[in-house]
């Protein structure tokens, strides 16, 4: 295993046992304004560990691509190679919209954000 794939991985272990430990103290200790003066770095820091999570695995991919044709297992065009091409490719596709949906306001969002309860 490469040493940029264990620091990925490493990475989103943290930040995600660090937006756990938080969220824990919050929910237990927090009162409801810091709650919710901390929604803004739990949305940043959820998407930043999914976009960490995404790379981790697109690495692991093409690492094992490398691997696999060095070692003349696959051809550089094969049904294999362009499986796993595929494959990275549909999960940058799939974080880029789950990333759009998650900052994007749906209806009634703007409202609820700004502290009106209609």
């Amino acid at each position: 295993m490469l040493v940029h794939i264990k620091l990925l991985s490493a990475l989103v272990l943290f930040f995600e046992c660090l937006q756990w430990a938080t969220g824990f103290w919050t929910f237990w200790y927090g009162s409801r304004s810091g709650r919710a003066s901390l929604l803004p770095w739990h949305v940043f820091f959820g998407i930043f560990i999914y976009a960490l999570a995404i790379a981790t695995s697109v690495s692991g991919l093409l690492e094992k691509s490398i691997f696999m044709q060095s070692a003349k297992m696959i051809g550089r065009f094969s049904k294999e190679a362009m499986f796993m091409n595929s494959l990275g490719m549909l999960l940058l596709v799939l974080c880029a919209l789950v990333i759009l949906a998650i900052v994007s306001p749906g209806p009634g969002k703007i409202e609820t954000y700004r502290g009106s309860s209609e």
